[in-house]
């Protein structure tokens, strides 16, 4: 059970680092957005929302970072091969729900829940492609291991042939 505690923890602390990566993209790909010449940490709209720039930007940190630690621990999941697909469906589902549940009070998707709604569809569609190609990358990368160890092993078998057949 511990070593699966340390496998969340390790997956959480890597979706944590890439949700404020993602955080410093969306803040650049809003400043270019807005195109007024300066650099935007937060949306304006937020910083209205809590009158204060800093608390806002604190809070929109705080929002992709914890997004990006429960999509490392949704990843973690799609990644558990051992347990059934039902485990591993639930355990995704709810880690992503979760993770958005603070996106959801910041981006005030109750106010309109059909919009709401769709945007936690599309968020979730999305990560779930997002986390789809990095484990299709992932895993293409390990099949070409393998087939370059069974290439190295078939050559070294063969010269040992050779070898053999020699001192025959």
């Amino acid at each position: 059970m511990l070593c699966l505690k340390g496998k969340i923890l390790k997956y959480s602390m890597e979706g944590l680092l890439c949700g404020s990566f993602v955080y410093l993209v969306f803040s650049i790909l809003l400043s270019l957005r807005l195109n007024t010449g300066d650099f935007y940490l937060v949306l304006p709209a937020l910083a209205e929302d809590y009158k204060s720039e800093l608390f806002a930007t604190m809070i929109q940190i705080f929002v992709f970072c914890w997004f990006g630690g429960f999509c490392g621990i949704a990843y973690f999941f799609s990644e558990c091969v051992e347990w059934s697909f039902q485990k591993q469906v639930i355990g995704y589902i709810f880690s992503l729900t979760t993770g958005m549940v603070p996106l959801a009070f910041v981006g005030h998707w109750f106010e309109h829940l059909a919009i709401g709604l769709f945007s936690y569809l599309l968020i979730l569609l999305a990560i779930t492609f997002i986390l789809f190609v990095i484990s299709w990358f992932k895993l293409k990368s390990d099949v070409n291991k393998i087939k370059k160890e069974i290439r190295s092993e078939e050559r070294r078998v063969g010269k040992e042939c050779k070898v053999q057949c020699r001192s025959r």
